[in-house]
């Protein structure tokens, strides 16, 4: 158990992400900067841990999806530039400008309000090349960056876009990057350089190469898991998240009896349970309850019944020996037995992405 007796925790290993990070530069090569996404806490990894991490892995840039991101970025102390990927309210400006944040623009409401600073400020302009979300229509887009360097104190640092379903749809992922290369000549031919080009995620780099440009923007991977479990790129990527709990009780419950909420589970005869200190409202979704499964002992064994707030239950009837305080392991390696972020996702019924994210804090990070 950790400190003050927590009965659940996730291993976070900083030196997998600076080893991950190493990986990715070695394949996009020496021109092209690796941005490490750091948003949402470093996808449940912690965001001050892993941009430090990923820093000491050669990425030069680090990504957030909000200024409050950022700045708690710069209280943690560090200075490497940040790029706030998403919306920068008017109530957050003068905060970002404190932070020496770069700010996406993506329409001419945002970029007049840049202007109003009348201070020095990093911009990067996003193109809406098929995603639908935020960006400028691509003439647009390249005007918008056209007045952004002609302004005295705007600085044009980067001209961006993302790809909808690189993991999925290579067609589509290749109209995209069509698109944005031709709004990005338009720019350079209105006399316009000196701008970082970037469009690759986790999936864009590693499976197109013609998309890594100037800079690619590692998420999921910098965190050692794959946008699909198939794929083996990269193969000596590492998981840098481990996470665990404690088994809190176990009993014997009979045929006929039940576990758990709406009654679920039932045992078909004598069965073995044991409760464990985790449910939903530490990120172990209700979806997976019946589905889902957890290593104990070695052993990955079926969660049973309906996973609660804060419980879940085990079948722990091939297991011998199982007792209170054996440490159930949710994602990670024990005895042998593996399961990664894509198998509780699959239970789940969502994405890897998610189930990292929804680790709450109600979880103590322990970093190795």
């Amino acid at each position: 158990m950790t400190q003050h007796g927590a009965t659940k925790w996730a291993d976070v290993d900083p030196s997998a992400i600076t080893h991950n990070t190493s990986l990715i530069k070695q394949l996009v090569g020496e021109k092209t900067a690796v941005m490490a996404v750091v948003k949402a806490d470093g996808y449940g990894h912690g965001a001050a841990p892993s941009a430090r991490a990923a820093i000491a892995g050669g990425a030069t840039w680090l990504a957030v999806s909000s200024v409050t991101e950022g700045i708690e970025l710069r209280k943690a102390g560090i200075v490497e530039p940040i790029l706030n990927l998403g919306y920068t309210p008017p109530s957050a400006l003068s905060a970002a400008i404190a932070a020496k944040l770069a700010l996406t623009v993506y329409d001419r409401e945002g970029l007049a309000l840049l202007k109003t600073a009348a201070t020095e400020i990093g911009v990067h302009v996003k193109v809406d090349t098929g995603m639908h979300r935020l960006g400028a229509a691509p003439q647009e887009a390249v005007q918008l960056a056209i007045d952004v360097d002609a302004d005295p104190n705007l600085r044009l640092q980067g001209f961006w876009t993302h790809f909808a379903d690189a993991d999925q749809d290579p067609a589509f992922t290749r109209e995209q990057l069509h698109v944005f290369l031709d709004a990005r000549s338009a720019l350079i031919r209105a006399g316009v350089t000196g701008f970082l080009s970037h469009a690759a995620n986790s999936p864009g780099l590693l499976r197109f190469p013609e998309a890594r440009l100037d800079l690619v923007r590692a998420g999921l991977i910098l965190y050692g898991v794959r946008p699909v479990r198939e794929w083996a790129d990269l193969p000596g990527l590492r998981p840098a998240l481990r996470w665990q709990t404690i088994v809190t009780n176990v009993l014997t419950v009979p045929a006929g009896g039940s576990v758990g909420y709406g009654r679920r589970f039932v045992a078909r005869e004598p069965a073995r349970v044991a409760a464990i200190a985790v449910g939903y409202a530490d990120g172990l979704h209700r979806h997976a309850s019946d589905r889902g499964r957890a290593i104990v002992r070695g052993v990955a064994v079926p969660i049973a019944g309906t996973i609660s707030m804060d419980q879940a239950a085990l079948d722990v009837s091939t297991v011998p020996g199982v007792t209170v305080g054996d440490v159930v392991t949710l994602i990670g390696e024990e005895g042998g037995a593996t399961l990664s972020a894509h198998d509780l996702a699959e239970a789940s019924g969502t994405i890897s992405y998610e189930v990292l994210c929804a680790i709450s804090n109600r979880v103590p990070r322990r970093y190795l």
